[in-house]
């Protein structure tokens, strides 16, 4: 398939940061090679914010792209090494579209993705897309080692809701796609399942848009997180909205998360959920632990966002 949309100014710059494993990476992009009929003018940013070659030898970021690079845009962009935050930051400073797709290194699109954040896009909002969690991740990953990015577009087209007959096949039971506790919560909210209690929530990095002039405007990821796991991008989705930008839901845009473990999670997110806190001591920031530690789920952080309000002091915060 010919890379299109080159000779023009892109319209989207997918921003992807990447550190880790290049098997996860060589898979997003893979699928965003396989756009379909009519996607807009686009760019690919990998953010290589990996520290040096990997000790197994296995390719980097640079090398993966390059794979790719005759099926699709696609630019290297060096990363800083100071966290997902600078990493993002350093993507969106590079791009050259006036809208700003954030896409994690581990999360599968189909052909349809950027078109959906392309008709969605609206300057006066940033924009959710729908993410499901893969938990048998690992195991279609090795079904698909030496496979052809025809391949791994055949296997996400086999975890839709339409599915095409796969290449390798992927057993249904390797197919089970899950909504975790944050994105049941951003989904009922925008459905009015759930009283919206927190209408900042939704800028979750691993699928999301903004406008770059917006994304400038509000100062970007909050550096100051660090290297530290969790946080920047949902303070980046609260200052955001207190700037007059609203939520939109995008279903169409969905991206699916290869699942994968994160060793130190809970307390590295523990870290940065204080500091968000202290930041912005907001009633539905205060309650978040509710929502995200282990346990959380979307009625919890309701009830606990309204236990909050009715402890905070007048003023402050998010609308």
């Amino acid at each position: 398939m010919p890379v299109t949309g080159c000779g023009a100014a892109p319209r989207l710059s997918v921003v992807v940061p990447s550190r880790g494993p290049a098997a996860r990476l060589r898979a997003t992009l893979a699928c965003l090679a396989g756009h379909g009929p009519g996607t807009p003018p686009f760019e690919v940013l990998v953010v290589d914010d990996n520290p040096g070659p990997a000790d197994d030898g296995t390719a980097g970021p640079a090398a993966v792209a390059a794979e790719l690079a005759r099926e699709l845009p696609v630019r290297v962009v060096p990363g800083p090494l100071r966290g997902r935050a600078a990493a993002r930051n350093a993507g969106a400073a590079a791009a050259r579209g006036a809208r700003l797709v954030f896409l994690d290194d581990d999360v599968l699109v189909g052909p349809d993705f950027l078109t959906a954040h392309a008709d969605a896009a609206d300057p006066e909002a940033f924009a959710h897309g729908r993410t499901r969690e893969l938990p048998t991740a690992a195991r279609l990953l090795r079904s698909l080692e030496g496979g052809s990015p025809e391949d791994v577009r055949r296997a996400r087209a086999a975890l839709g809701p339409a599915p095409a007959p796969p290449s390798p096949p992927v057993p249904a039971a390797h197919r089970r796609l899950v909504a975790n506790a944050l994105e049941r919560t951003v989904e009922a909210m925008a459905g009015g399942a759930l009283p919206d209690v927190a209408p900042w929530l939704g800028f979750v990095g691993a699928n999301t848009a903004v406008d770059r002039d917006r994304w400038r405007r509000t100062g970007g990821f909050d550096e100051a997180f660090g290297t530290t796991w969790g946080c920047e991008d949902l303070e980046f989705g609260f200052r955001l909205y207190a700037a007059g930008a609203r939520r939109t839901l995008v279903a169409d845009a969905l991206g699916v998360h290869l699942s994968h473990a994160r060793p130190g999670r809970w307390e590295q997110h523990h870290r940065n959920l204080a500091r968000f806190r202290a930041v912005h001591p907001h009633p539905s920031v205060h309650a978040l632990e509710a929502l995200l530690g282990p346990g959380g789920t979307p009625g919890e952080y309701v009830r606990a966002v309204a236990a909050a309000t009715t402890q905070a002091p007048a003023g402050g915060g998010a609308r």
